[in-house]
This record gives C-alpha cells, sequence and structure tokens, in this order.
C-alpha cells in the first residue's frame, strides 16, 4: 500500500516534470508542487516494506532523478545508505 503511494507521487512528480519542459517560464507554485511530489515520492518509497520492487525503485530514483536528489542531501543520503546497508539506524548522526 505504501509503495502504491511512492508510485503514484512518483507519478504526479514525472507529470510535472515533463509539463515544465514544455513551458518556457517557471512557475514558482510548480516548482514548489514538484518538489513537494518529489519529496514525497522518495519519503514514501523509504518508509515502504522491503521487496525487490523497492529496490528497483530506489535504483531508478539514484540514478535516474540524481538532480533532484542533488538538490536534497538527507534524501539522498537516506536512499544511498538504504541501498548500501538495507538496514539503517534510527539515529540521523549515526547515518553520517
Amino acid at each position: 500500500m505504501i509503495l502504491e503511494c511512492s508510485k503514484s507521487y512518483q507519478t504526479i512528480f514525472d507529470t510535472i516534470n515533463k509539463a515544465e519542459a514544455d513551458l518556457a517560464k517557471e512557475l514558482e507554485d510548480e516548482l514548489i508542487k514538484k518538489n513537494s511530489a518529489f519529496q514525497s515520492f522518495v519519503v514514501y518509497l523509504l518508509i515502504s516494506p522491503y521487496d525487490n520492487e523497492k529496490v528497483d525503485l530506489l535504483n531508478i530514483v539514484q540514478s535516474m532523478y540524481s538532480r533532484e536528489l542533488e538538490k536534497n542531501d538527507l534524501l539522498s543520503r537516506f536512499v544511498h545508505k538504504l541501498l548500501t546497508y538495507e538496514l539503517m539506524p534510527l539515529n540521523e548522526v549515526e547515518i553520517e
């Protein structure tokens, strides 16, 4: 169920991203919606139950959405650590 929410936010993000490419002028509201959709997509993906589909999507996020991850350092670290270790400590200081 959580993974389905993540996929839904991925669809929203991809749709906004394509629409933005078609427009010559970026609107601030659309940029906020785009960032929010991406963050929701990744957060729901991170908290979804562990399975092969989740790992595949995390690898896609790391490779195809690397620019977006660069803008959000915390999400980038969580994605990288989850792909590297599979189990993460709860304390954020230990993640660094």
